[in-house]
């Protein structure tokens, strides 16, 4: 029963000095691939030379929209497009509403930045014909329109970390874009409904990790091998055997990202 992390980030992992001790734990858990997911250029310079020694992990380049600073940060985004061993997807990039100030003005401006970042990257991955992972917090109107706007077919979109309700995965359904459960699903189970509708044929799972982890280990730091206990969860919730909810997102997630 091997599975793929559709969506972790490894570099606190890393520079902690655990990295080879999560690798491990990952193997031992049959995750024998991972996609790990940019945020920032420090992250994407780190996993572009991370990932020539580890083979079984690929990697992303996007400007989140809660750690973008200004527009030139996007300058050095084409300079990944160019290396020996490329991303396979532009994310996480996308909107989040979460925690905006109560002053209108700066309410405004905080907005308006976040949708220039976001459709400025989506023009990117267009041009290149790459996947998207998208990050949407309290924001699905306005990530789905902007996304509409930019032209990229619904099989090239991964809302990653699924937290909207069962209208929006509709939407999402008809669109034609790819949705991915993280912990969350196990201890939110607002989350189950979505997950019965969603076109299985376009479903992954992710740890989003070290964020979210999944029951049984919270609140421990979460990891890649605890992928499976997501898995299994969402598994016994769709009335099918881990191995067939395994072998289903196993091919789902390779076909997305285009993994060799």
């Amino acid at each position: 029963m091997e599975i793929i992390d559709s969506h972790c980030h490894l570099d606190d992992f890393f520079h902690e000095g655990k990295i080879e001790e999560v690798l491990t734990n990952a193997a031992h858990a049959l995750v024998t691939k991972m996609v790990a997911v940019g945020t920032q250029p420090k992250d994407w310079e780190f996993y572009a030379e991370f990932v020539r020694n580890h083979g079984h992990i690929s990697y992303t380049v996007g400007l989140h929209p809660l750690v973008a600073e200004n527009e030139k940060e996007l300058d050095q985004l084409p300079i990944f497009l160019e290396k020996e061993i490329k991303p396979v997807a532009i994310g996480e990039i996308g909107l989040d509403y979460h925690r905006l100030p109560k002053e209108q003005q700066a309410k405004d401006e905080i907005i308006e930045f976040q949708k220039l970042i976001f459709a400025k990257q989506l023009e990117l991955a267009k041009a290149n014909d790459l996947p998207v992972v998208i990050h949407s917090r309290q924001a699905f109107d306005d990530t789905f329109n902007i996304l509409i706007d930019s032209g990229i077919v619904g099989s090239k979109i991964l809302f990653h970390c699924y937290g909207y309700g069962v209208s929006e995965m509709e939407k999402l359904k008809s669109f034609g874009a790819f949705v991915s459960f993280a912990g969350t699903l196990t201890f939110r189970k607002e989350q189950v409904e979505p997950l019965k509708v969603a076109n299985l044929d376009k479903l992954l799972v992710e740890t989003d990790c070290p964020y979210l982890t999944p029951e049984p280990h919270r609140p421990k730091r979460n990891e890649p091998a605890f992928i499976r206990d997501t898995a299994r969860f969402a598994a016994k919730m769709l009335d099918m055997s881990e191995n067939y909810f395994c072998n289903l997102t196993y091919k789902n997630t390779e076909k997305f990202f285009a993994l060799k």
